[in-house]
């Protein structure tokens, strides 16, 4: 068994790895799981994803019941320029089912930017969409009830062209405290449920890189204690 005190510093390094990772290979990863390079890698090692696949399934299509965001092996956006390259593969592989299930789910409702409110009360009119909303004192903002009374069973999103972001961006959610430098998807979501079994493998390529970062710490703290 291993010491706490031990284990902290492996969480620590760990932690330090993937903080590396995401700002040293945030492009060169993305283009590496674009070129299927974890098909070769699957075919060197054993890996979970293969091992455990029918086990890690039956954890994703909880979220068709459970509520919970799953973490992908894609980097998370931040303020550098070029950083948004995994948002980028995700929004070219990811297949929306048409399903309507985030539309008309009841829910807490769905806040609007400013610039949704008036962009949407522009094309219905205002008093139409006050009365369609209730409004936040908290947080200052109109919240759209749900399920969305823009959503009609046979066509879709009535307003689609002018949908609120929070739409535009879904079943995109902010990384997870956990994996805070990776994407995270809604697990309620049919789509994203497929795009994170279609692309489990994709996770050997991160760990590949955590390893190689992970040596080099460790040499580098060899050479401190010399």
């Amino acid at each position: 068994m291993v010491p706490s005190k031990d284990m902290s510093r492996i969480e620590r390094k760990i932690l330090q790895a993937r903080r590396l990772c995401h700002q040293l290979f945030f492009s060169s990863c993305v283009e590496e799981k674009r070129r299927g390079c974890h098909e070769a890698l699957l075919r060197q090692r054993p890996h979970w994803s293969v091992l455990k696949k029918e086990e890690q399934m039956e954890k994703i299509d909880q979220g068709e019941r459970i509520p919970f965001d799953i973490t992908l092996p894609l980097p998370a956006r931040d303020e550098r320029s070029g950083s948004d390259a995994g948002v980028n593969l995700f929004w070219e592989l990811f297949s929306c089912q048409r399903c309507g299930r985030c539309c008309f789910t009841p829910g807490a409702g769905l806040y609007l930017e400013k610039e949704d409110f008036q962009r949407i009360a522009e094309h219905i009119g205002k008093k139409r969409l006050i009365s369609l909303c209730r409004y936040d004192k908290n947080h200052q903002a109109w919240i759209l009830r749900q399920p969305c009374p823009f959503f009609d069973p046979e066509v879709g999103c009535k307003i689609y062209r002018i949908r609120p972001q929070t739409c535009r961006k879904y079943p995109l959610h902010p990384p997870s405290p956990d994996m805070p430098y990776h994407l995270a998807v809604d697990a309620f979501c049919p789509g994203a449920r497929q795009f994170a079994k279609e692309t489990l493998g994709w996770w050997i390529i991160c760990e590949n890189h955590w390893a190689e970062l992970l040596g080099r710490l460790e040499g580098d703290q060899a050479k401190k204690q010399r």
